[in-house]
C-alpha cells in the first residue's frame, strides 16, 4: 500500500497525498518529487511507499527513506 503518488502531468511531476487526495507540490523532475516524498517521511521517520506514474501511463513503486538526521 502506498500513501504518496508521483504523477507526470503537463510536463511537471506532481506529489500527491493519497490519504487526503491533496497535491503536495509540483516539481520539474521525478527526482525532485521523490526527494520531496522523503521530506514528507521525515514527520514520522518511516519509509514511504511511493507509486510513480510516468508520462506514458506506466506505473512503478519505490520505497523512499526519510532524510537522515545529523
Amino acid at each position: 500500500m502506498s500513501d504518496l503518488t508521483v504523477v507526470a502531468r503537463c510536463g511537471l511531476w506532481m506529489l500527491v497525498d493519497d490519504e487526503d487526495d491533496a497535491e503536495l507540490g509540483a516539481y520539474s523532475s521525478q527526482a525532485e518529487a521523490l526527494k520531496a516524498a522523503g521530506e514528507a517521511a521525515r514527520v514520522d521517520q518511516e519509509p514511504r511507499h511511493v507509486l510513480i506514474q510516468d508520462p506514458g501511463g506506466d506505473w512503478d513503486e519505490e520505497l523512499v527513506e526519510p532524510p537522515r538526521l545529523h
